[in-house]
């Protein structure tokens, strides 16, 4: 009588406790969008710089207009001073696939990865670290960025960047977002360009979406001629003063004209003699005339270690202690001289 008179007062307990489930599921709801929209407040109310309410428009439009952007975690970061904001303009037909250039360290990856964050930030109903911010809804945003291989499973670097460019190129759509972080950079020079170059065209011509592409293949900014109504090379900005490179960090119209890599190697303390041999080798391959006559002068070299070591040895066979005794010196001395000559 026990047992059975507990099992229905349990069972009244748990019928009454259920009647309070819609009640609490309700609270539950409701604390957690408060939770996020607290968060997001939070979030633009302590941020360094202003947040605005950004201006959504409907999916298909292809434009992503924002002014005084800014990366949301790179300007918390105490290392941070003061962060440099940009501005993006991609644009369907217009200005829909850039292509960004510069020198290492110099912000190219922030400036592209930012405009992911904030793509996100404003899709999920939060203030967006701008001046201002007007952007179609977007269906994913597809990222190559940075470099890592799976040695477990038998992938190399380059075949780990070459599978997620692979899906990337499977998955997008005209109103997806690609950010492309450096490509092609794992293999040979000629074959790497190559592929960043095709990649390239096949998201203009195929995809139609919006890409920022940062490389450091200086000769596909030559895609805005080919595509001058789509295509549009930028570049992170640098002034070198007394062989040091200072990075400036805003973004200019047009592509880089110079490369700085030694430069950035140079304030890494390499060795003096280093960067002197990468900078002449560097000004051979980069002028067509230079670097015939660099191959000219290591074939000349090469040609007179040559002649050099044929003279040697044949000096080395002489019977010396023989000629000194059955020849006269003058005529000693003629066979070395022909040698010589």
């Amino acid at each position: 009588e026990y047992s059975s008179l507990q099992s229905t007062l349990v069972a009244q307990a748990l019928e009454t406790a259920r009647t309070y489930l819609p009640v609490v599921s309700s609270v539950a709801n409701l604390i957690s969008e408060l939770d996020v929209l607290l968060s997001f407040a939070t979030a633009a109310a302590l941020a360094p710089g202003v947040y605005v309410r950004p201006t959504v428009l409907k999916q298909g439009e292809g434009i992503c207009d924002l002014k005084g952007a800014r990366h949301p975690c790179v300007e918390l970061m105490d290392s941070t001073s003061q962060f440099i904001a940009n501005d993006y303009d991609l644009i369907r037909d217009k200005s829909s696939f850039q292509i960004i250039t510069g020198p290492n360290m110099g912000g190219k990856s922030t400036y592209i990865r930012a405009v992911g964050c904030i793509t996100v930030l404003a899709q999920v109903g939060c203030f967006v670290p701008c001046d201002s911010a007007t952007l179609s809804v977007t269906d994913c945003i597809l990222a190559r960025v940075g470099a890592g291989d799976a040695v477990q499973k038998g992938v190399s670097t380059f075949m780990a960047e070459m599978l997620e460019s692979a899906v990337m190129l499977q998955t997008a759509t005209r109103d997806s977002l690609i950010i492309i972080d450096e490509l092609g950079r794992g293999t040979s020079t000629f074959d790497g360009f190559g592929l960043a170059w095709s990649i390239s065209d096949y998201i203009i011509n195929t995809l139609h979406c919006n890409c920022l592409f940062a490389t450091h293949f200086h000769e596909l900014t030559a895609l805005q001629k080919q595509y001058p109504n789509i295509v549009k090379n930028k570049h992170v900005s640098a002034h070198v003063e007394n062989n040091q490179v200072h990075m400036l960090y805003t973004l200019a119209v047009g592509p880089c004209t110079q490369s700085f890599g030694i430069h950035v190697a140079q304030t890494a303390d390499f060795p003096a003699r280093v960067i002197q041999e990468a900078k002449r080798k560097a000004h051979s391959l980069e002028n067509p005339a230079g670097m015939a006559a660099d191959s000219r002068a290591d074939q000349d070299n090469t040609e007179k270690v040559s002649r050099m070591r044929t003279a040697l040895d044949a000096f080395a066979a002489l019977p010396v202690p023989s000629l000194l005794t059955s020849e006269p010196a003058e005529v000693l001395v003629q066979r070395v001289k022909s040698i010589v000559a």
